[in-house]
């Protein structure tokens, strides 16, 4: 009668390597869930403890409270480069929208040159002209001898001088023609060095405007490829962690805005009982806050464009940059204000952020001693908020002027 199977109790044990323990654990449990006894947890619960042994301690879960911290100290960072980059690319937009403004400047002024040239063609041309009548008129009439003839000739003093007179009228006749022969040729000389410098300097900005375009679409590039290769948990993370910070900042500023407010309002209130004019205090409170016609005119068409895509050295309409979107809607308003955000910066007298108007624009730049480093503006629409075309990749948008790069606001006068 042949032997019967071993059981499991029967089989060999064999010294296992550590490496092959944790594998054979493995496979114990692999086998052990098709088994369909009660006891399958215990046992399946045994063997993970035996391969936790021999792998190592299990890693700790993570609390609801660990990831958000997490996600939000990854998201600040993300942020932080996002910033960044955004910065490094308005900074080159605006020097960008200078180069092309100082090019629209250069062709505008090499067009009055070529005009003035025009002109000072066809006046070497007229004087050419009445010389050239001149010598034919000395060839048909005699030569310049035939004055004398004319004074020898003469019967009477009345005569003589009445030639003389004549004569000497038509010597500095010729004169005339000369002199203006002469400095028609010294303008021509003169203007046509100038339009060389113009083409010259045409053609420089021209250079600049395409090294310009290169290096915004490579850091555009850049940061395409540096937002592709985030999570999507992380990607979601940042996008929380930006409208919590804007609604932090957007609290902090209105807290601020609301002290300045008060703080102006004592001060009107002490003025007025020293003066005794109440009611006059009232008045200049009331008209403190309140916009002019143009500026209301700037911020409503301002408004109306929420939700254009930012666009980098556009003006509209579908599309805007920052101070793009500045320009025109006081352009629309009736009101001329330079193109660029530095030279916007200059449009108007500075005011405090207490007295900020609706209206009122408002800057951001790399150092807040240094104006020439403004990179950003928008438009302040009152409640510490202003309406800007932010960055590539928004669109025009109600934000928080609450920032650490604010730098100061100008009030637009043309």
């Amino acid at each position: 009668m042949p032997a019967a199977a071993p059981t499991p109790k029967e089989l060999p044990l064999l010294p296992l390597r550590p490496g092959r323990a944790a594998v054979a654990a493995l496979v114990a449990l692999g086998l052990l869930t098709g088994i369909g006894c009660p006891a399958q947890a215990a046992v399946r619960a045994s063997v993970l403890a035996t391969v936790g042994g021999r792998l190592g301690p299990p890693m700790p879960l993570e609390s609801p409270a660990q990831r958000i911290a997490r996600l939000r100290s990854q998201a600040a960072k993300v942020q932080h480069t996002i910033d960044q980059m955004n910065n490094q690319v308005e900074v080159l937009v605006e020097r960008y929208n200078a180069n092309r403004e100082a090019l629209a400047r250069t062709r505008t002024a090499q067009a009055s040159t070529q005009h003035r040239i025009d002109l000072a063609r066809r006046a070497l041309s007229g004087a050419k002209q009445q010389l050239d009548q001149r010598v034919w008129a000395i060839y048909t009439g005699g030569s310049p001898f035939s004055a004398l003839v004319g004074l020898l000739g003469a019967t009477d003093l009345h005569e003589v001088l009445a030639t003389a007179k004549y004569q000497e009228g038509v010597v500095q006749s010729d004169s005339s023609t000369l002199a203006r022969i002469e400095h028609a040729k010294r303008a021509l000389d003169a203007l046509a060095a100038q339009i060389a410098a113009q083409r010259r300097a045409q053609e420089s900005l021209q250079v600049e405007l395409q090294r310009d375009r290169q290096q915004i679409e490579q850091q555009l590039s850049s940061q395409r490829a540096y937002l592709a290769h985030l999570a999507a948990e992380v990607r979601r993370a940042v996008e929380e962690e930006r409208r919590r910070q804007e609604e932090l900042r957007r609290q902090a500023l209105a807290r601020r805005l609301a002290a300045l407010r008060a703080a102006r309002l004592r001060a009107e209130r002490a003025a007025a009982a020293q003066r005794a004019s109440a009611s006059h205090a009232s008045a200049s409170a009331t008209s403190a806050g309140s916009p002019s016609t143009v500026a209301g005119r700037a911020v409503a068409f301002a408004m109306s464009q929420l939700g254009k895509p930012y666009e980098w050295g556009a003006t509209g309409p579908g599309s805007y940059d920052c101070s793009g979107l500045t320009q025109t809607a006081y352009r629309y308003a009736g009101l001329a204000i330079p193109r660029v955000s530095s030279d916007q910066w200059n449009a108007g007298p500075h005011v405090s952020m207490g007295e900020l108007r609706a209206g009122d624009l408002v800057f951001f730049a790399t150092s807040l001693s240094d104006p020439g480093t403004i990179h950003h503006v928008g438009m302040y629409i009152g409640r510490g908020l202003m309406v800007e075309a932010p960055f590539t990749g928004a669109n025009v948008r109600v934000s928080s002027i609450g920032r650490a790069d604010y730098i100061g606001a100008t009030r637009p006068t043309g």
